[in-house]
């Protein structure tokens, strides 16, 4: 059992020694071609956040608000769908001709095309309903459904970022806030 206890402490003490020699590597640069895909990608990715934010104001306040308040907030939700939708072509065609070979990159490519498509769809529709809820009448129609139409926007945006954050991890593209780089470890 003496024996056993020290075996076991000298291996112990060996394995110290080897976990402060631990090296931090960072990422290796980015080509120019994987680069522009991302910065385009993240352009789109921000045209949803205008869309994801007037959600949210709709949200927050449509039991409290003035009818004038909702017609705005419809008008809002259908101008930022709209923005969102014509920055959908040039997003899909940079990623259509991304030059990829490997099985498995195609295939997230793919995917990531396909939950393109139906955002799209759900941006269109987006648009199109909340366009018509920010008629001057439509007040207690955006009370009473633009949390759920929202919501269901929202949900197609979900999907889809989920998809691109997939293709970035596939294609080795690590997206991070801005400032937050890895720090050095002491």
């Amino acid at each position: 059992m003496n024996r056993l206890s020290s075996l076991l402490l000298f291996g112990t003490l060996a394995a110290r020694p080897l976990a402060a020699q631990t090296v931090v590597v960072p990422d290796p640069p980015l080509d120019s071609a994987r680069a522009a895909l991302r910065d385009n990608l993240l352009v789109f990715r921000d045209t949803l956040n205008t869309v994801d934010g007037a959600a949210a104001r709709l949200q927050r306040d449509f039991r409290e608000a003035s009818g004038a308040s909702l017609i705005s907030r419809a008008r809002t939700m259908s101008q930022a769908c709209a923005r969102s939708v014509r920055t959908v072509p040039p997003t899909r065609h940079t990623v259509q001709s991304f030059k990829l070979t490997e099985p498995a990159k195609l295939k997230q490519r793919q995917d990531l095309l396909n939950s393109l498509d139906q955002l799209k769809e759900a941006l269109v529709r987006c648009e199109t309903e909340f366009a018509a809820m920010s008629q001057p009448d439509q007040a207690e129609q955006v009370r009473g459904y633009g949390n759920d139409k929202a919501t269901r926007t929202l949900t197609a945006i979900h999907t889809y970022e989920m998809a691109l954050r997939d293709f970035f991890v596939t294609m080795g593209i690590r997206v991070e806030p801005l400032g937050a780089g890895s720090r050095p470890t002491l």
